[in-house]
């Protein structure tokens, strides 16, 4: 069966890859490899996913299954299936670093990205240098979301709170975003994208939990650049083409999530005991952090607007 179904694939150049779970950010960064696959083997690729709408109107993409629509009891089958075809099939696989990576790349010290660690195991050889992901649009949609938004023009995205599930290190604090807002509420129309219950700061365009993917995805394309700690809206940024300056703190090395649209700020010279991979809590109060000031972001985004 197992030997059939990769010839199957193969014949038909069909590569089959997924990711299941709430890390958004991760699985944008899968689009880049549906990208990659297709360019450099001219395989298109079928998807299984919870966040289908990443994949919408991609040229590249065969098939979106949305895991979403089936009971838990079928979800389970149906991971449990493809973890036992990734093992004996090069065709079919998870994008997902098989084990923690953050432990491994405290080890080897590598510099790659994150669509190259969650790639590190594949048995399909790519060149993923500069890979990006991917977002696209149909005509109709821009249609209707210039409709919606034809009120907002000439802005840009800042979003001062992030995912601390994960970890609580990224975080650069909202007493800053609010002090570069207030420093620039006279040049920058700010729009602050995120979770209803975030923290509002003052003097934005207040769309908190006011979008759904595709519209944030919108929303950045249009934007001038985005403002934000490292994380989902880089690697959105990264996908329509639109400048994201990045608060890094010293979690993880800025090659991790460093784009040809990104602009990273960090901290000069850097701490020593970064890159730390630490998901707990900082044992010295972030200090990668809290020596970047909201005066230098705000040269950094008066540089970008004004030039030299």
């Amino acid at each position: 069966m197992f030997k059939f179904l990769e010839k199957f694939l193969e014949k038909k150049k069909i590569f089959i890859i997924y990711r299941i779970g709430n890390a958004i950010g991760d699985q944008v960064c899968m689009s880049a490899i549906i990208e990659k696959i297709y360019e450099q083997k001219n395989y298109k690729s079928i998807v299984i996913t919870n966040y289908p709408e990443i994949f919408y109107n991609n040229p590249n993409v065969l098939k979106i299954i949305n895991i979403n629509k089936y009971s838990k009891f079928f979800q389970k089958k149906i991971i449990s299936i493809l973890k036992r075809l990734k093992k004996k099939n090069k065709y079919v696989e998870e994008f997902r670093f098989q084990g923690a990576f953050e432990e491994f790349l405290r080890k080897t010290k590598l510099k790659i990205s994150l669509i190259e660690i969650h790639s590190y195991h594949f048995d399909l050889q790519l060149n993923l240098k500069n890979a990006k992901p991917k977002i696209y649009f149909s005509n109709d949609e821009i249609e209707k979301y210039e409709k919606k938004f034809n009120n907002i023009k000439n802005f840009a995205i800042i979003q001062p709170q992030g995912k601390i599930t994960y970890t609580p290190n990224k975080e650069w604090g909202f007493d800053k975003y609010q002090k570069v807002v207030d420093l620039t509420k006279n040049e920058i129309r700010w729009v602050q994208v995120g979770l209803s219950q975030d923290k509002l700061l003052k003097n934005v365009i207040d769309l908190r939990g006011k979008t759904d993917l595709r519209e944030l995805f919108y929303l950045v394309k249009k934007a001038n650049f985005v403002l934000s700690n490292e994380g989902l809206l880089n690697h959105i940024a990264a996908g329509v083409e639109t400048k994201s300056f990045v608060i890094f703190s010293g979690f993880s090395n800025i090659e991790l999530a460093k784009y040809d649209t990104t602009i990273p700020i960090v901290r000069e010279p850097q701490i020593k005991c970064a890159p730390c991979w630490l998901l707990e809590k900082c044992p010295i109060n972030k200090k990668c952090l809290e020596e970047i000031l909201p005066e230098k972001v705000v040269n950094f985004l008066k540089l970008y607007i004004y030039g030299n």
